[in-house]
């Protein structure tokens, strides 16, 4: 009968020994890799039984002071287990009632005592492996020794142990009291509040030669000046500063600190010739190679001793003192234009207070970190700790763009800077210079360095008043006969 439909071939007896042998090395695949995972099973297992029993056990030991932990080396046995007790909860062998620990449901429950017959039984034996509960009974008193050792930090026992409570010189301490005292060992720390110094108005000849410098030199080291000029206040009473002038004291300055060096008497004489032109300290000026950061701790704790002073010989305006910053701009800024910028900060008080008493000083490690003295700490987010950065103690005043120009000039070569040393030649040129551009001599005598540097020739009681008060006051038809003085000391006809 025909019929629709595909018709199957039987299998040749090659496809068969092919299908049969595929089939084989399937199986055989599968059992390889049966037989490798089983002995990768079996190397972890071992790995893990190895770690168990070779590393040191921590033991678990709850008794009737709390639960305490135990260190044993894996291979001791009971009795040994037994003379560590002894020898680190002070609980004597014949105290000792020691039972193993039975899971109950989630919680875990005293088991079987331990005799003293098992004294010679290894802890694994016993079931005792690294992490376990064991219980522990006695009758003696004693302190758990984890409370122990949280007492040894307790500040109260650290203070008396050192002394410190006894020197407070009062002999009985209740809780208040040492709360209060403690309270003077804490700092809390938060936002900086708004600065007292509402705005800067810096004498663009003094900033930028300053500025010049640290370009000329790369920025490769730090530099300090001391701003010299007034307290003001704007026609909206806004409080504020003007900079007529930046003094660069003696110093052996590296890319990492600033060092000053001793220099009274210019100190003496740049204060009486500040005074005599109506001039006081109202800042610093730091400047530093390129960096990440704002300030070092050893900075502003420079900026907050000098605050200080200013504060100490005016309560009221010197609370203004700004800590302004010269630096190179980065790569990365590219919305600020040239190669080198400032900015001013002010210390807070509470920065100024602390740094006073000497509460904090810069990390060995991190110069962004400051790190309190051992008895003391900081409060940040209601926790405590002993160190923290600096952002809680420096504000930024953002205004210092408003247009000003000192009377005074900067054309004199600057003190102290190893490229422009001020002898009696440098001064000859200056003259020179000034005196060929028909320059007025009062112009070219408002100048604070060219002042400073003439202290050294004129009489500090006698000449150096006058000369001073010609200038503030702008009479300049009263200095033919200092001009003839001073162009004789620079040998000038």
């Amino acid at each position: 009968r025909s019929f629709l439909g595909r018709v199957r071939t039987p299998p040749t007896a090659s496809a068969l020994s092919t299908a049969s042998a595929c089939r084989g090395q399937r199986h055989s695949a599968a059992r390889e890799i049966e037989t490798e995972a089983s002995l990768a099973v079996e190397r972890d297992c071992k790995r893990l039984f190895f770690r168990l029993t070779s590393a040191a056990m921590l033991l678990r030991v709850r008794t009737k002071d709390g639960t305490e932990r135990l260190t044993m080396d894996p291979d001791a046995q009971l009795s040994g287990l037994r003379s560590q007790i002894a020898t680190s909860f002070q609980v004597p062998v014949q105290q000792q009632q020691l039972h193993l620990s039975e899971q109950v449901g989630p919680v875990m429950k005293k088991g079987r005592l331990l005799s003293p017959n098992e004294n010679a039984t290894d802890l694994r034996q016993l079931g005792i492996i690294s992490g376990s509960m064991l219980f522990l009974d006695y009758e003696m008193e004693r302190q758990n020794t984890a409370v122990n050792e949280a007492y040894k930090k307790d500040p109260f026992i650290s203070l008396v142990k050192e002394g410190e409570l006894r020197r407070q010189g009062t002999n009985q301490w209740t809780l208040t009291n040492f709360l209060d005292y403690r309270s003077t060992k804490e700092f809390k720390l938060e936002a900086p509040p708004e600065p007292h110094c509402k705005f800067v108005q810096v004498d663009p000849a003094a900033s930028q030669s300053f500025i010049n410098f640290m370009i000329l030199c790369g920025f490769q080291s730090k530099r300090l000046g001391i701003l010299y000029g007034k307290w003001v206040e704007d026609d909206e009473g806004n409080s504020g500063v003007q900079v007529h002038a930046i003094f660069e004291p003696k110093q052996d300055s590296t890319s990492e600190e600033i060092a000053l060096l001793e220099d009274e008497e210019t100190e003496s004489r740049l204060h009486a010739l500040a005074l005599m032109l109506g001039l006081t300290r109202v800042g610093v000026m730091i400047a530093h190679p390129a960096r990440q950061y704002a300030f070092s701790v050893n900075e502003v704790l420079l900026a907050a001793k000098m605050h200080g002073e200013a504060v100490k010989a005016d309560p009221e305006k010197g609370k203004r003192f700004v800590t302004m910053k010269a630096r190179p701009v980065l790569q990365d800024e590219k919305d600020i234009e040239g190669v080198a910028t400032m900015e001013a900060y002010q210390v807070t008080d509470q920065c100024v207070a602390l740094a006073q008493r000497e509460a904090f000083s810069q990390s060995n490690t991190d110069p962004r970190v400051a790190k309190t003295a051992k008895d003391c700490c900081f409060i940040v987010d209601k926790k405590e700790q002993r160190k923290t950065t600096m952002e809680p103690l420096v504000a930024r005043v953002f205004d210092i763009a408003r247009p000003f120009e000192s009377p005074l000039g900067t054309g004199f070569p600057i003190e102290n800077r190893p490229t422009e040393p001020q002898t009696s030649h440098s001064m000859a040129s200056y003259l020179r210079l000034r005196r060929d551009r028909r320059e007025p001599f009062i112009k070219t005598v408002s100048d604070l360095h060219f002042l400073l540097f003439l202290c050294n020739m004129l009489d500090m009681k006698v000449d150096m008043p006058v000369l001073c008060d010609k200038v503030v006051n702008g009479k300049h038809d009263e200095l033919d006969g200092f001009q003839m003085m001073i162009n004789c000391y620079a040998g000038l006809q």
